[in-house]
């Protein structure tokens, strides 16, 4: 007797996939445990160094992980991801756990590139790819026109995130590597910085003062550009700004840290002096 045919559905997929993309999806059937997509969950830091793993901001040795999905956009907790270096063809600059996610960088790629990918896989026909930075060890912090922070005069009334006439200048940082021969700057690395004065930890846009980037926007964590350097603005809502004085000041702590540990330099305290405009 003929066997009973078992009806079965099918979710396309996203496309082809492009280096860098996130996620990756095929044709898959309905079940449950039948993979249908695929992503990385986003990495503990930007870059990883030259003769260490990645690692998050704490130091602590985190792996890069995949989440594998059904149709229904379900986790499959249970989907074994293999994970590679999709760069193994040009180098063998980078180690790769694949089952765990590890990554090791053994040395510098080949080249002046800076830019690694990673790819994790499962199955046949899934597969995401996203790129990691290497980079030197940071070993010291200095400031960059450490005399030169302007006075902030600022004048109410309070016009939202954005005014120019209440955002500090540039507090800039350089973060280096001191080698045997050299002093290299380092890029692609986080830096953090804290108001301290006036205390907000959360940077809350809501406080008297609180941190933005080059655009504007509200952010108190950077990773240093290509020239190992980073920039945070202090911003000043006058109407709320705690002043005992015609001139007070903001401060704030910009921290680097490599294995958890400050690094030489670190924390940097920079003092904004403020003055309020009737």
């Amino acid at each position: 007797m003929r066997a009973a045919t078992r009806t079965r559905f099918f979710y396309r997929s996203c496309g082809a996939l492009s280096v860098g993309a996130a996620a990756a999806c095929a044709d898959v059937t309905s079940s449950s445990s039948v993979p249908a997509s695929i992503e990385f969950n986003g990495f503990a830091a930007p870059a990883v160094v030259i003769g260490d793993t990645l690692r998050d901001i704490t130091g602590r040795a985190v792996p890069v992980l995949a989440v594998v999905r059904n149709q229904q956009g379900d986790v499959i907790e249970d989907a074994v991801v293999r994970y590679t270096y999709a760069d193994a063809t040009r180098d063998s600059a980078l180690l790769v756990d694949s089952l765990r996610g590890f990554v090791v960088a053994r040395k510098a790629l080949s080249g002046s590139g800076t830019t690694a990918r990673i790819a994790a896989r499962i199955g046949g026909n899934l597969q995401v790819i996203r790129t990691l930075q290497v980079t030197l060890r940071p070993d010291s912090v200095d400031r960059l026109d450490a005399t030169a922070i302007d006075t902030l005069r600022v004048t109410p009334p309070d016009v939202g995130l954005t005014p120019k006439s209440n955002t500090s200048s540039a507090l800039t940082v350089t973060v280096r590597h001191r080698g045997d021969t050299a002093v290299s700057r380092v890029p692609n690395w986080l830096v953090r910085y804290e108001l301290l004065r006036p205390a907000n930890s959360t940077n809350d846009s809501t406080k008297g003062a609180f941190l933005v980037n080059d655009q504007d926007k509200l952010s108190n964590i950077d990773t240093t550009d290509n020239s190992g350097s980073t920039s945070r603005f202090v911003r000043v809502r006058p109407s709320l700004f705690p002043t005992g004085a015609a001139v007070d000041s903001a401060v704030v702590l910009v921290t680097v840290t490599y294995k958890g540990q400050a690094v030489k330099g670190a924390p940097i305290r920079v003092v904004v002096p403020v003055i309020k405009k009737p």
